[in-house]
């Protein structure tokens, strides 16, 4: 990598590392909120599915802005809001103020993934290699989080974490504005390399990509079902079944293990056809969401782990999944509809946890979601079937064509 590149990672790095610190913040202190407030999980899943659903939904428009108005703006916009929006969640003083609060934050916060993601897939010629180091920094916010979150609530109370994400927000703001985006030759608007035409016995119905990039949309809607339902309880699950005091700062070192996870699979997917990648990494990951629901004690802490490093070692091939399907010069609204799918659409596992949770327990709530993670498995098998037939078609049609006078 050259170093204008070394400069979009670390830039990128540092505004995905703290939109996580900002999402995992409600979370990490989902507990000490019922208890102030004195609400059911069920309300809490409820509030998280309504930050979520906000943190997807935004993800349309940012990445019609992205395409538009380039990746710097749309940081200033989502970090800036997200400084105001912090602080007053901070200041809630009832569950009604707080679900208000989490909605903006989750709006401006939102803004962040279609940039970002349209930053390391088009600035950086080692796609894979920057999606991993991208998704690591991202974990490592997530890994942060409940640490700062119940240090300042055990300190001050938990509003004092809302309060420090604000301060956050405002600082990466503050950078984002003093810096500029060199992407293309001197402009922050991306551009998509021209469409090579292809060859003969090879050309391309206009729809060709629309069934795959279906398919990968929809594993981003059940991935994200996955994913809200189990980082909203992950804490609870770790407070009820390790310890009730300190249980949830365990997370942290399963959210370092994401981290190691998105490198590595960022790293692989260089050298891997993603099609392949997908539905292997889904399979391994089953079971350990099986046994993260079933262990406790101390083992629960190396299985809770497993899961996350495996479940995130799949996020840099469902995200290069997107760039390899996009329409030419959309790059930015795919992973808009994308994201809206994954934390959008797939909030809904907040609330689907949490009534699990309400009628029996945290255990229950992970084996709940197990379902929807088989079938986005058996998504990601159809997606790599239906590339494998076009690959062997290729060479047939091609000798076809060249058959022809």
């Amino acid at each position: 990598m050259n170093p204008q590149e070394r400069r979009l990672i670390g830039y990128a790095a540092l505004a995905h590392g703290s939109a996580h610190i900002i999402e995992f913040t409600y979370p990490a202190l989902l507990t000490r909120i019922e208890d102030d407030f004195g609400l059911r999980a069920v309300i809490t899943g409820v509030l998280a599915t309504v930050f979520g659903w906000a943190f997807g939904s935004s993800a349309i428009p940012s990445g019609f802005l992205t395409d538009r108005l380039g990746t710097r703006r749309v940081l200033i916009y989502a970090f800036g809001g997200s400084a105001v929006l912090a602080v007053l969640v901070g200041l809630a003083p009832n569950e009604w103020f707080l679900a208000a609060g989490l909605l903006g934050l989750g709006l401006f916060a939102g803004l962040y993934h279609p940039a970002g993601l349209s930053l390391m897939a088009q600035g950086v010629r080692q796609r894979g290699l920057a999606l991993g180091w991208h998704g690591l920094a991202g974990n490592t916010g997530q890994a942060m989080a409940p640490g700062i979150a119940i240090g300042l609530a055990i300190l001050f109370s938990w509003r004092a974490g809302f309060f420090f994400v604000g301060g956050l927000a405002a600082l990466v703001a503050l950078v984002m504005a003093s810096i500029r985006l060199n992407v293309r030759e001197g402009s922050e608007v991306m551009e998509q390399h021209p469409v090579e035409r292809p060859a003969a016995g090879q050309a391309r119905t206009r729809n060709e990509y629309l069934l795959p990039l279906l398919i990968v949309y929809g594993g981003f809607i059940l991935g994200g079902t996955v994913y809200r339902g189990a980082i909203t309880y992950l804490p609870k699950h770790l407070e009820d079944f390790v310890n009730k005091d300190f249980g949830g700062a365990f997370v942290t070192v399963a959210l370092l293990m994401g981290a190691v996870g998105q490198l590595i699979g960022g790293t692989l997917s260089q050298r891997w056809r993603l099609e392949r990648m997908a539905p292997v990494i889904g399979l391994l990951t089953i079971p350990a969401l099986v046994l993260t629901a079933v262990a406790g004690g101390p083992l629960l802490v190396v299985l809770a782990s497993a899961f996350i490093f495996l479940y995130f070692a799949n996020q840099p091939v469902f995200t290069g999944l997107i760039a390899d399907y996009s329409p030419p010069g959309a790059v930015g609204r795919s992973y808009g509809i994308s994201f809206f799918a994954g934390f959008g659409i797939g909030s809904m596992g907040g609330v689907i946890a949490g009534a699990l949770v309400d009628q029996w327990d945290t255990r229950a709530a992970f084996l709940g979601l197990t379902g929807f993670l088989v079938v986005s498995v058996l998504l990601s098998v159809l997606l790599w079937l239906i590339t494998e037939r076009r690959g062997r078609a290729g060479p047939a049609l091609e000798a076809m064509a060249e058959s022809v006078p």
